[in-house]
């Protein structure tokens, strides 16, 4: 998955990209085109949506759509998940240009207005992209925000003893029927849409695929029980952008020795999300303000076990997993090789498994090939990262720290 909303990519390192996922016999490319930072995708019913863009050149125009669609499905790939502005939250480029105040971030859905111009976008997004999945976000919502809203703050008035999981599934109600008009597209949403402890719906068709983001085989496991099937892109192994710092500036909890007491307001948030860090653990020391960290090294991520601890039913449920690399510190300069080779990595486990037949892990196998296909990928265009100084790579398994780790079961 390749976010284009936090940096701005050219047309030609998304083509690249998509040239490296061939070569890694990947076929899917799932492209999060929009989000709370910038709407970089023309929609000509309303032109005024690209002054959420970054500036005039760093928009995807329809034609620019259509060419890397062509470009990747020469190359095998399909671009079958799309995420819509990820719909109903991370919105703050849906909004009226004379607000003087910040963009809300969130659509108001209880607005009225509010759908028929998601039908709109909607329906220009799946003119452009024909394929048979589509992604409609769904998930982080900041509950706080409706609480500014006068048609929310309406709804739960006249809806005394409705909680917010309730309001969640007055918005599922209203935009399935718009996003499920043709019988042969297959829906995508976040996890959270079925698994937050706060605003999960009350009720999601099951022909709805789940993209699990959160606490590993746990929810994939959940996931599977309650019947959907599951993309699976685990942060703590398949988020790419891990471990390498935060991006809000001027945090004094970079610079001390000891773990401070969060400011009043953040600690409260924290204490009313039992799942989130403590102040201890969350943007201090060697996690250095990265949420996810720490990196996920090559090894971590085809040692992943996604269906360990599931009944063979619910494994039938995982129907393929995803490498992500959001982009808040990530642009075309570096993107090469915070994805590759690690990726393909993944590309393997997912196609071959990373066991061998006696049910040992291959780790220690892989690595002298995965070494040899970084150099493959360096000689095809494709900036990989260097995983081992090249005295590694010109002595195959010198570098083992075991003689054979594959033989001890790890």
């Amino acid at each position: 998955m390749y976010d284009t909303s936090r940096n701005f990519f050219p047309l030609s390192s998304l083509k690249k990209q998509i040239d490296a996922l061939s070569y890694s016999k990947m076929n899917i490319f799932h492209w999060h085109i929009t989000d709370t930072q910038s709407w970089p995708v023309e929609i000509k019913k309303y032109p005024q949506m690209i002054k959420d863009a970054y500036s005039p050149r760093e928009v995807y125009t329809q034609k620019d759509i259509k060419e890397l669609i062509k470009y990747g499905r020469e190359r095998g790939i399909d671009k079958k998940a799309v995420t819509c502005a990820d719909s109903w939250w991370d919105n703050d480029g849906w909004t009226h240009h004379s607000a003087v105040q910040p963009n809300p971030g969130q659509l108001d859905i209880a607005y009225p207005g509010t759908y028929p111009i998601i039908k709109d976008i909607y329906t220009e997004f799946t003119n452009v992209f024909e394929d048979n999945l589509f992604h409609v976000g769904f998930d982080e919502l900041q509950r706080y925000c409706y609480n500014y809203s006068s048609y929310s703050m309406d709804w739960f008035k006249n809806n005394p003893g409705k909680g917010y999981s309730d309001f969640a599934q007055t918005y599922i109600d209203k935009v399935l029927p718009i996003f499920q008009d043709k019988p042969s597209r297959r829906l995508v949403m976040w996890e959270d849409s079925v698994l937050s402890h706060d605003f999960a719906a009350k009720k999601i068709p099951k022909d709805v695929i789940m993209q699990s983001w959160n606490n590993g085989v746990a929810n994939i496991k959940a996931l599977a029980k309650a019947g959907h099937d599951i993309i699976v892109s685990s942060a703590d192994f398949l988020y790419l952008d891990c471990g390498h710092g935060g991006y809000v500036t001027n945090d004094p909890r970079y610079n001390v020795n000891e773990p401070p007491a969060l400011p009043s307001a953040i600690q409260d948030a924290f204490d009313d999300n039992p799942s989130a860090y403590s102040a201890a653990s969350f943007n201090y020391g060697g996690i250095g303000g990265s949420w996810c960290a720490p990196y996920k090294t090559w090894q971590r991520i085809y040692n992943f076990d996604f269906t360990q601890g599931l009944t063979a039913e619910e494994a039938k449920h995982v129907i393929g997993g995803e490498a992500a690399i959001w982009s808040e510190q990530v642009d075309a300069t570096v993107v090469d090789g915070k994805v590759w080779p690690r990726a393909s990595a993944f590309a393997e486990s997912l196609w071959s498994g990373n066991r061998d037949k006696d049910g040992y892990k291959r780790t220690t196998e892989l690595s002298a090939r995965i070494q040899d296909f970084r150099e493959r990928l360096v000689s095809r265009g494709i900036m990989a990262a260097p995983l081992v100084p090249k005295y590694c790579l010109q002595h195959p398994h010198h570098c083992d720290l075991f003689r054979n780790q594959t033989a001890n079961g790890n």
